[in-house]
């Protein structure tokens, strides 16, 4: 049961991150390949100005008020759902468990838990991180997080009016 338990969640994690990886759209017997069109700078080019063909460019990508305020509510995000996994694993702390996924050998939660809570919540923020260049998906990734934030609150308010395990 326990290794269904593992299979489910590992397959939901893998699952879960699959729509957002975007990959070439498979072409169609008979399709023509289209090449981008190439542009030769006159030979009067210099490279310091521009031209109607070639107007200057920007070399290096400067980030605008919106991707740093999206980048700045991502963080937040992240903090917030290690904050309320850890606020939940707090509240549980000695305390019977229910989910026997978590519990330890006594029945309680423990270092075993602790564990397993720290390896889920890094198994959700390390592919974010890894897929941070991606401007579009940090705000899928906030609203995950902070989703996910506001579950393991709702979980912790509910274990702190639980007893502690004698």
């Amino acid at each position: 049961m326990r290794f269904l338990f593992l299979g489910a969640a590992a397959a939901a994690l893998v699952f879960s991150f699959s729509g957002a990886i975007f990959g070439q759209s498979v072409p169609t017997p008979g399709q023509i390949a289209v090449a981008p069109e190439v542009v030769v700078p006159p030979a009067s080019f210099s490279s310091t100005g521009s031209s109607a063909i070639l107007p200057k460019a920007d070399i290096a990508h400067v980030e605008d008020k919106h991707e740093r305020r999206m980048n700045r509510i991502w963080i937040a995000s992240m903090l917030a759902l290690v904050g309320s996994t850890s606020l939940d694993a707090g509240s549980s702390w000695g305390k019977r468990e229910a989910n026997g996924f978590l519990a330890s050998s006594d029945g309680t939660f423990g270092a075993r838990g602790l564990s397993i809570k720290a390896a889920v919540t890094a198994g959700v923020i390390v592919p974010e991180i890894l897929f941070r260049k991606h401007e579009n998906l940090k705000s899928a990734f906030a609203i995950g997080n902070f989703a996910q934030a506001a579950v393991f609150t709702g979980v912790s308010i509910h274990n702190l009016r639980i007893p502690a395990a004698k």
